[in-house]
């Protein structure tokens, strides 16, 4: 028995219009297609894991933590004060500064963690840097990373 072919008969001009007449017709039905479902995804999916979380921004400083701050001042000798903590802020209030620990305390002078961030960003952008030096050193780097200096007798 031979198999069947289904052929559908084209009764009116609607149901002409309804078949793709060329490739270009279906590559733009498709194109139009695509962008309703990622139009919905986009509406209706929030999270798809752990890399549709915000990059951070490398030279923000103010996302450092404190000993991070910390060695930054010390490697590149800004001799910038202290970070103040938070006790130390507390201290500082109007409240604080009613308190025994305040009126005994040596108040030295210190500064808040933006203002070092600040500090540190404004000498990280300040400081000069030689392109071809630092890829030339990276290559170098990657090429010899496991190899060591050898001196045989």
């Amino acid at each position: 028995m031979p198999p069947r072919t289904q052929i559908k008969e084209i009764n009116s001009d609607a149901d002409s219009k309804m078949l793709p007449t060329s490739r270009s017709a279906n590559k733009a039905r498709n194109a139009v297609a695509i962008a309703a479902q990622q139009e919905i995804l986009s509406k209706h999916i929030h999270s798809n894991g752990p890399n549709d979380k915000p990059k951070i921004d490398a030279l923000d400083f103010t996302t450092l933590n404190v000993s991070s701050l910390n060695k930054y001042n010390r490697k590149y000798a800004l001799n910038l004060p202290a970070i103040r903590t938070l006790n130390e802020d507390i201290l500082l209030s109007a409240l604080g500064k009613k308190t025994y620990s305040s009126k005994r305390s040596t108040q030295e002078h210190k500064i808040s963690k933006p203002e070092i961030a600040s500090h540190c960003q404004k000498h990280f952008m300040a400081s000069p840097c030689r392109e071809n030096e630092i890829i030339s050193n990276f290559l170098y780097k990657v090429k010899n990373e496991d190899k060591e200096f050898k001196l045989t007798f």
